[in-house]
């Protein structure tokens, strides 16, 4: 016999172990859960079913309440009871499908998930248990029996208010792709991950026509790494199998980007990505640090290749291993994971970007480059402006403002600021502005005083001395008092780098003569502390410092130094990451040295990369070369006239992305990193 017949259902889920109930942000509600998916979650939907893939029986359910098993895949609560748990709902979520079910736990939400199930209606099939589409139908009965229960005008508030959790296919990638022929003989594996996305992105649109707004899409963990495919793939050693972990990664991209693109075309929809692979990694591999001993087996039977009808006796002490049998984890590990997807994702389900509770922004204030210069050098005699067309086509009134790009960013749109972050250096700037924030930044500039004087912009230092003549003029309109708490709370961004490594380092001799780039990238680190001490001392505390991006896959650099097939120049990207490296560690430690400071390191180059590789999935078309001109190497003043459709670009000109990349950029930027300054 096939040990695959036995693989029911792969699935992993993140839960962190609290004693207390999750916050959420102010005036919101979450009045039920709704969970669809596969054995992950599944809460004893498949008992009455004629299929392999139910566990109504010992050991399952051995640490369950009165160790009485119910269905669940553990040793006791699974995800879905964790959830609403931690969300103070109540303490499980019942299967829909359970006899025992009372009308009022309609009104709290119920669970529809199906050990065994995927995307792919096959994958179902051939575990002959409910598919989503089964799922949807009986989600749709259960929405008649509340409209009984409660009403049509409270069915609809609880159905648009609830969340929903979709956590499945990893059966999908495990079973049906790599377990049989069935699909691999049509599909490579990016194509079959396609596949999947386009069942996800129906069943998604089916729970929206129904009424439901705040759905969460949980990625696929790394199912390489689960014991019984250690057992079956991974040789001798039985280590990680890395095509099975490749194929979860590849999925989990195309997933995310859905999420995001899709999210903006259902009105007042919440569409949640949510990252099971990292985090479930991690703890695999260093099960000591979570407190787990075990991580390659597990408890149930030998551990290696046990699950359902197999798992006939346990280990000892559960709460040494991080699986359950051979594809689940342990209920402590569940534990341990649910409440970090609860704390890095839960504020993403309401509406724009949410600060903590009793937290808030009241400025930004942003140092660097032209990335996000908004118009400083418009009145400085260099080369590095653009306050003419065809820049700021797209933008209020087609007007050029100095922005190197066609539109604006928008982070203090997001962060519910003020719509723009004006230039300090704006003669039109009003005192109300100074409240609430303004920009520093200056194109061309870089760490390196060197790249500011080459450019004859406002090097850093320079900045730092506007930065300092604002804080007079801000204690002028508001006081000492109100001045210090908000420079204390204010969010302070600093983008730069650039333009050291592409335009000091690499194409002049200045810095090269004396410095390899190891050293260099220390050289350009010594400024960047120095200048975050000073913004510290100056009474900043919430301080983010962005790595710099690929930018040996910018156009220009493409043209220059990628050889006649312009393709993105290795020893740039290197040097990037190098300097990135250096720059995490930097902060860290110079975290750990300034009292009551948030130094958060923002990681800038591996989203940007994924997009320039995969265009597609983000909605792009092109992005070897930028909308202006020949797209190849125009910027600034070489760039004299648009392509027609720029949202097909990821470039604006060569060196500079479009508004619609940057929307994507800062939005996954401040959905990842914005609690990390609190």
């Amino acid at each position: 016999m096939k040990f695959y017949f036995y693989k029911i259902c792969s699935f992993f889920v993140f839960c962190i172990s609290v004693c207390y109930a999750i916050s959420l942000p102010p005036n919101k509600s979450i009045p039920a859960v709704f969970v669809f998916g596969d054995s992950i979650v599944d809460t004893g939907n498949n008992n009455g079913l004629k299929t392999i893939a139910k566990v109504n029986y010992p050991p399952y359910g051995k640490d369950f309440m009165g160790g009485i098993p119910t269905g669940r895949f553990s040793n006791g609560k699974v995800p879905s009871d964790f959830l609403v748990e931690e969300l103070g709902i109540k303490d499980l979520l019942p299967a829909y499908l359970d006899p025992t079910l009372q009308s009022e736990d309609l009104i709290t939400g119920v669970n529809f998930a199906s050990g065994g199930a995927g995307y792919d209606p096959l994958t179902s099939e051939l575990a002959k248990v409910i598919s989503l589409d089964g799922q949807v139908i009986l989600f749709k009965e259960y929405i008649v029996k509340l409209t009984e229960l409660v009403g049509e005008d409270r069915k609809n508030e609880i159905l648009a208010n609830s969340l929903f959790m979709l956590v499945t296919g990893a059966n999908d990638i495990t079973n049906t792709y790599f377990g049989m022929p069935l699909r691999k003989s049509y599909y490579d594996v990016p194509s079959y991950a396609d596949l999947l996305v386009n069942f996800a992105s129906s069943f998604v649109q089916d729970l929206y026509g129904l009424g439901a707004r705040r759905i969460g899409m949980f990625g696929i963990p790394p199912i390489g790494c689960l014991p019984s495919q250690r057992t079956l793939k991974g040789g001798e050693e039985r280590q990680c199998v890395d095509n099975l972990n490749q194929a979860a990664q590849l999925f989990n991209n195309k997933l995310e980007a859905y999420s995001s693109s899709q999210g903006n075309k259902l009105p007042n929809s919440r569409l949640v990505y949510v990252d099971t692979y990292k985090v479930l990694l991690d703890v695999i591999d260093n099960p000591q640090r979570y407190g787990f001993k075990i991580a390659d087996k597990g408890c149930c039977g030998t551990g290696k290749i046990e699950v359902a009808e197999l798992c006939t006796y346990t280990c000892s002490s559960d709460s040494d291993y991080i699986f359950w049998d051979s594809f689940h984890l342990t209920e402590k590990a569940y534990k341990l994971l649910v409440h970090q997807i609860l704390v890095q994702h839960l504020n993403s389900f309401f509406a724009d970007m949410n600060v903590p509770r009793n937290k808030s922004i009241p400025a930004v204030v942003v140092f660097g480059d032209s990335i996000v210069d908004t118009g400083n050098n418009n009145g400085l005699t260099t080369i590095g402006k653009v306050n003419y067309p065809p820049y700021g086509k797209d933008f209020m009134g087609g007007k050029p403002t100095g922005r190197f790009f066609h539109v604006y960013l928008i982070s203090v749109e997001e962060l519910g600021i003020k719509e723009l972050l004006p230039a300090y250096l704006d003669p039109t700037l009003q005192a109300e502005d100074l409240i609430t924030g303004v920009n520093f930044a200056s194109g061309g500039a870089g760490y390196d005083p060197l790249t500011s004087e080459i450019a004859n912009v406002i090097s850093l230092s320079g900045q730092l001395k506007m930065f300092k003549e604002y804080i007079v003029k801000l204690k002028e309109i508001v006081g000492e008092d109100r001045k210090n708490e908000i420079l204390a709370n204010s969010l302070y961004i600093l983008v730069v780098g650039s333009n050291d490594i592409t335009n000091t380092y690499f194409s002049t001799q200045l810095r090269k003569s004396y410095y390899d780039i190891s050293s260099y990238a220390d050289f350009l680190l010594n400024y960047g502390s120095s200048f975050v001490k000073d913004l510290y001392e100056i009474g900043a505390r919430r301080i983010g410092v962005f790595g710099i991006p690929p930018i040996g896959c910018l156009p220009s650099q493409r043209t220059l130094k990628g050889g006649e097939e312009r393709q993105c120049v290795d020893y740039l990207n290197q040097a990037a990451l190098l300097f990135n490296s250096k720059l995490a560690a930097d902060l860290s430690s110079l975290g750990n040295k300034l009292p009551n400071s948030r130094l958060v390191y923002v990681d800038i180059y591996n989203l940007p990369l994924d997009v320039i590789n995969n265009p597609q999935k983000y909605g792009f078309k092109i992005a070897d070369k930028g909308c202006c001109g020949t797209g190849q190497i125009e910027v600034a003043e070489l760039c004299r006239f648009a392509c027609s459709s720029d949202s097909d670009y990821v470039f604006w000109d060569s060196f500079h992305l479009t508004e619609k990349a940057y929307r994507l950029l800062v939005h996954k930027i401040l959905v990842q990193h914005l609690s990390s300054f609190f």
